[in-house]
């Protein structure tokens, strides 16, 4: 319990560490979408024009008399390696969220709701729509953040 007064501590006195969590929180929300579009970047999905102005199945010799397709082939390989490599982190990053939401006490639950889903809305107003005192409010706004900063082992991190 010490442990998590000191990084709600650290979290509360850190403007960088504040932003990253700050980040981290607001994401959790993009975090379908994202998984969705590099799911179809990987299988070819409709955005991928790219894709569609290759052909795949061209045999060596071909590709060696047409450079630039091949250039256009090896990018996109590229592209889906770089979105498979994103899926997993995505994946992880969500699967961590979704269990410090389970955890979480009813108030902090209900600050990053209404802080964090739309858009980053400041602390006054969210405050006062859920007409709460500063105490409540920043008490649970601190231990959410010194939450996701001990999962995501923020506190050890410098920025550069």
């Amino acid at each position: 319990m010490n442990q998590l007064k000191w990084i709600e501590t650290r979290v509360k006195d850190d403007k960088r560490l504040r932003r990253q969590v700050d980040e981290l929180l607001h994401r959790y929300f993009r975090l379908p979408l994202l998984i969705q579009q590099a799911e179809e970047i990987i299988n070819g999905g409709p955005e991928i024009s790219l894709r569609s102005s290759l052909t795949v199945n061209y045999a060596a010799s071909e590709s060696m008399s047409h450079p630039h397709r091949l250039k256009e082939q090896q990018h996109y390989d590229q592209m889906v390696v770089e979105a498979q490599r994103e899926l997993i982190i995505i994946k992880s990053e969500l699967e961590k969220m979704n269990t410090i939401r389970t955890y979480l006490a009813e108030d902090e639950l209900t600050v990053w709701d209404y802080k964090y889903k739309r858009r980053r809305r400041k602390d006054i107003h969210v405050r006062d729509e859920l007409g709460w005192g500063n105490d409540r409010y920043y008490n649970a706004l601190d231990g959410l953040r010194g939450q996701v900063a001990d999962v995501f082992r923020l506190w050890g991190k410098k920025s550069g």
